[in-house]
């Protein structure tokens, strides 16, 4: 499972990446590809971010269950929410960063927002779901190990 969100966020990296391009390449008045990879990217962005939390809310409970009045429930109880607590934050973040991306976007497309703020925000959302993807990773190893020390019989 681990795998596959990892695997998903580097899908909203790489929709990020191909919305900006299709932005840019876009004639005047022709960003409907623009705006339909927008719109997948986002479904993607926010679902591999959102469940990345639930994994770890998971992962953490059933660890908690199983350490239950053992002698090394403080450390798993530690370590679960060290790993929820330095995710939590980073997916977040880029999950907003995305969501205020898009509503920019919608804004430029009336005119009432100016373009460089949209694009500044596309940037600042990439680099979020590439800090995210890194924290990610390492708690993802760290999730692993956790897991396979305690949950494994």
């Amino acid at each position: 499972m681990g795998q596959f969100l990892l695997i998903t966020t580097l899908l909203s990296i790489a929709g990020l990446i191909a919305t900006s391009v299709a932005g840019f390449i876009a004639a005047p008045g022709h960003y409907a590809q623009h705006i339909f990879l927008a719109l997948g990217t986002v479904v993607i962005g926010l679902f591999s971010q959102s469940m990345t939390m639930f994994f770890f809310i998971g992962t953490g409970k059933q660890l908690k269950d199983k350490a239950k009045g053992g002698e090394h429930e403080p450390d798993v109880r530690k370590a679960t929410r060290a790993l929820a607590m330095r995710v939590s934050p980073i997916a977040t973040y880029a999950m907003a960063a995305l969501m205020t991306t898009f509503i920019m976007g919608g804004g430029v497309s009336t005119g009432k927002t100016p373009r460089w703020l949209h694009l500044s925000l596309s940037a600042m959302t990439i680099l979020f779901y590439s800090r995210a993807y890194w924290v990610e990773i390492q708690a993802m190893e760290k999730n692993a190990r956790l897991i396979e020390e305690y949950l494994n019989d």
